[in-house]
């Protein structure tokens, strides 16, 4: 499923949800058919509590009692008894626009450029345009989309909220749940650009393609989570990738076996240490055909922590400090030798006020063993230190400002950069992870 998949899908979930619209409204209208006998049509599926508080309401402002049950649209489940609204509201995704836009600056043209959502190059950049929509289909499924706009589908999913055994499981094209960085949306970063961690190792934007996950929540006395998953690697079908090969650089093309697939595990802990402290520890792994030697197999692993403290205990909850840690491992072939090389990054942030947020990182990228190929381009030591400072007018709008120091000794002096990053949204956002 490519992004072009996605130019009509939004049409289709706004046809869908205005037919359904329009048959709950046939539905109620059926059913207040009688003004002068409101009670009837609604008697096995109204508790008669609430048609009668209804009526008596309809009474004291003289108009007849179908008008307001008419009016608030209630409609029910005749299998369960379930009353449910059946306003527009609940019948339609949440959808939301976010919009990243900045000004990028670099003092010398020698640097790696991440690609992706980030700013790689002097002048103005837009950095995205996300249109996320979700919805709870039933009981048994919620929809959630991310696509963005001219660019990439990033997520399309479909997820089970009702199966036995605390476990779930997600289809269609997802963002494969590889280290902390990897899952996380451009308007949830702390910084202008991704780690060079992430884009080394994992992808560009995200490690994902389409494919299915099964995850499934521990009975401890602590939140421990278990999710396994499995991606098409074709280009075509999404897939994006920093270590691992696509289907179509095969012989074939086409997946033949389980072997062609990439594969990813998780086990996630979450712990309240205290009412102002929490911790949550991770650990990925994750396997697929090298990209330097499609024929065999390569491996990433990687480890992280978030900690974060907010004195909500002494009231004073708009005051907060996190600290983030990932770091990861890749081992893959070469034609000629095994390469493994790591990378990692220090992430603070440390909220000052409602408004106001400073971040400083600290990367290191770099080979532990093995020789690079010269096709892979320069895979040597990468350092890197950012200091932001946000500016938060509304929990709607962002405005960044950011000053990079970039150390590639295999590309020359280091780079200096300076960044300006403006955010805004608009619409319902659902909440996003720990």
């Amino acid at each position: 499923m490519t992004y072009r998949g996605a130019t009509f899908l939004i049409p289709l979930i706004v046809h869908l949800s205005s037919a359904e619209l329009a048959r709950a409204e046939e539905t109620t209208a059926g059913a207040v058919a009688s003004p002068a006998a409101p009670a009837a049509p609604l008697a096995n599926t109204i508790d008669p509590d609430l048609a009668a508080a209804a009526a008596e309401d309809a009474a004291s402002r003289d108009t007849p009692a179908s008008v307001p049950l008419a009016g608030a649209d209630v409609r029910a489940e005749a299998s369960t008894g379930v009353i449910m609204s059946g306003s527009a509201a609940e019948m339609n995704p949440a959808m939301s626009l976010i919009l990243d836009s900045g000004l990028g600056w670099y003092s010398s043209e020698r640097h790696a450029r991440q690609g992706g959502h980030s700013m790689g190059y002097n002048g103005f950049a837009l950095q995205g345009l996300e249109l996320a929509a979700s919805a709870n289909v039933d009981p048994y499924f919620r929809f959630d989309l991310a696509y963005q706009v001219g660019a990439d589908l990033e997520e399309a999913a479909v997820t089970t909220t009702s199966l036995p055994a605390n476990l779930q499981a997600r289809a269609g094209f997802l963002m494969v749940p590889f280290g902390r960085q990897n899952a996380r949306h451009l308007h949830t970063w702390a910084f202008v650009n991704p780690p060079l961690m992430q884009t080394r190792f994992v992808a560009a934007e995200h490690f994902s393609g389409a494919g299915c996950e099964l995850s499934v929540l521990l009975p401890l006395p602590w939140f421990v989570t278990l999710s396994a998953d499995a991606v098409n690697t074709s280009e075509l079908g999404g897939f994006r990738s920093s270590s691992f090969a696509s289907i179509d650089s095969s012989p074939s093309q086409v997946t033949r076996s389980v072997a062609d697939l990439a594969y990813a595990g998780r086990v996630e802990s979450f712990s309240e240490l205290s009412s102002d402290w929490s911790l949550l520890l991770g650990a990925s792994g994750a396997t697929g055909r090298a990209m330097l030697a499609p024929s065999e197999h390569a491996a990433l692993y990687g480890a992280d922590a978030y900690l974060k403290w907010r004195p909500i205990s002494r009231g004073e909850g708009e005051r907060a400090l996190s600290l983030t840690l990932e770091a990861v491992l890749r081992d893959t072939p070469t034609p000629s030798d095994r390469l493994r090389d790591f990378g990692g990054y220090a992430e603070l942030a440390a909220q000052l006020t409602q408004r106001w947020v400073v971040g400083l990182r600290a990367e290191l990228c770099d080979v532990g063993q093995g020789t690079p190929p010269p096709a892979a381009g320069p895979l040597g030591r990468e350092r890197r230190g950012a200091l932001s400072l946000t500016f938060l007018p509304t929990h709607f709008s962002k405005v960044r400002i950011e000053g990079d120091v970039i150390d590639e000794p295999a590309r020359g002096a280091p780079v200096f950069a300076g960044f300006l990053q403006v955010e805004v949204s608009a619409g319902a956002h659902g909440a996003h992870a720990f």
